[in-house]
């Protein structure tokens, strides 16, 4: 018997294309090290680090002034989950930050 609804795309779920292109760097698994970029050359340590703190506790940053990317490292994976899904895209400091997972 035929059920109403099977088989049809879900609706109201449109993948943006930032999710899309996540795991563009060489096809990285999720995991707990992300690679943040576009940032503005004016950024300092701790104001990324403020953003990224309000999702959980982080292990480690990699970051130098003036450069355009950081390595940042959570202790939890699922909170380097949820600081992608929140924070791809925000804009700080006038930069809209890209997100991906990173190698260890």
């Amino acid at each position: 018997s035929f059920r109403e609804g099977r088989g049809r795309p879900r609706r109201g779920y449109p993948l943006r294309s930032e999710e899309k292109s996540q795991h563009g760097r060489g096809n990285i698994p999720p995991s707990r090290h992300l690679w943040v970029g576009n940032l503005s050359h004016s950024l300092t340590e701790n104001a990324l680090a403020h953003h990224f703190l309000q999702f959980g506790e982080l292990e480690k940053i990699a970051f130098q002034p003036g450069r355009s990317y950081a390595f940042i490292n959570y202790r939890n994976e699922e909170e380097a989950f949820i600081a992608v899904r929140e924070l791809q895209g925000f804009v700080i400091e006038g930069n809209p930050v890209r997100i991906e997972f990173a190698k260890a």
